[in-house]
């Protein structure tokens, strides 16, 4: 019984088919005799009309055991796979079922009270009808509070490992401005070798030992150098990874409308993305692209190429990221970023298993 609960399943199915097959026989053959058979001589021809009627019982039954009762078996099975409740019912049910027949038959009160025994087995279904309902219901609310149970324990899972997160946020937060002010210090005192030693120490960087002139002179009409800092450290991390790299600014940019803190965002949102994508990539690269179309308009474009298909529908929904276990900043955070910003629009889109993100930077 505990290895295989269909075993208890089959046992109560049979019971209950028992007791509803013999009720609706002993119906059957009581109303063919008293209708048919009664004081008829011929009783030896038209007694074939009891096995008949039976049969004729069984096939119906069948039938309506095939198409209505058989497709829920399986629903039954595997929402109360250890019904043993039910199952004692139907025992206790079907025990006293075949008392009342055994002493109605061996006091020979069967005929004679057949109408009184026939209400009595359709009590006893009744019963066991009702007492089946009522084992569903209370199985069925059982569940129902288990899954909010499981629900509720879920929620204040999460809640905490948010907490958590939040909490180691506040102290990278605090730890980032403190280190901004001594930089801050450093720069109103012109030490720019300290302030530089100390950001490269913060970003786990070596900026002097770099010597990647390729980059830095890709990037040499960029004038704005808090951007083009940004970029260089995203370059020098993508060549460190060994992965190719084409950077392309077609002309002098002295200054780009816009915030230039949501440019940074954006830019390093893009990049980081790109990096993450092609990281276990086999023939990766990743393209960078800051064209000026006039003092007005500016067009971000970066692709990196792919390997696995990607839903961009769902990528741009919200807290969707393609990453592992759903970490990290994906593009639904960019949509965020321009989505209230008339100055800014922004477009994915897959191409021969390149996937192209333009951001476009316009003036009011």
């Amino acid at each position: 019984m505990k290895d295989k609960t269909n075993i208890i399943i089959n046992n109560i199915l049979a019971m209950i088919t028992s007791i509803i097959m013999s009720s609706l026989f002993d119906l059957v053959n009581h109303y063919t005799y008293v209708l048919f058979l009664q004081g008829k001589t011929n009783i030896f021809i038209l007694g074939w009309l009891i096995p008949f009627n039976d049969l004729l019982v069984t096939i119906i039954f069948g039938v309506i055991v095939i198409k209505l009762i058989r497709p829920r078996l399986t629903w039954f099975i595997v929402n109360f796979p250890r019904p043993i409740r039910l199952w004692r019912i139907t025992a206790i049910l079907f025990f006293l079922y075949i008392c009342l027949t055994s002493f109605a038959e061996k006091d020979g009160i069967a005929n004679e009270y057949a109408s009184l025994l026939l209400v009595v087995y359709f009590i006893i279904i009744f019963v066991g009808g009702t007492g089946f309902i009522g084992f569903v219901r209370s199985n069925e609310q059982n569940q129902r509070q288990q899954q909010l149970i499981d629900t509720y324990r879920n929620q204040i899972t999460v809640a905490q490992k948010v907490n958590a997160q939040y909490e180691e946020v506040r102290r990278e937060r605090h730890d980032i401005k403190n280190v901004l002010l001594s930089i801050q210090g450093y720069i109103r005192d012109h030490d720019d070798e300290k302030a530089n030693q100390l950001l490269s120490t913060f970003l786990q960087t070596n900026i002097d030992s770099k010597n990647y002139e390729g980059i830095d002179n890709s990037l040499s009409r960029l004038n704005i150098s808090g951007l083009r800092n940004l970029i260089k450290e995203k370059a020098y991390k993508i060549v460190e990874n060994e992965i190719p790299l084409a950077i392309e600014v077609n002309t002098e940019i002295d200054s780009l409308p816009g915030s230039e803190i949501k440019t940074a965002r954006i830019i390093g949102i893009l990049l980081d993305n790109a990096i993450e994508a092609t990281a276990k990539q086999k023939k990766p690269y990743i393209q960078f692209a800051l064209i000026k179309h006039d003092d007005e308009n500016y067009e971000l474009v970066i692709a990196n190429s792919l390997e696995k298909s990607v839903d961009l529908n769902k990528a741009m929904k919200f807290e969707h990221s393609e990453k592992e276990n759903h970490q990290g900043i994906g593009l639904s955070n960019i949509t965020q970023l321009v989505d209230d910003d008339d100055r800014y629009s922004f477009s994915a889109e897959i191409k021969e298993k390149v996937i192209i993100m333009t951001c476009f930077i316009q003036g009011k």
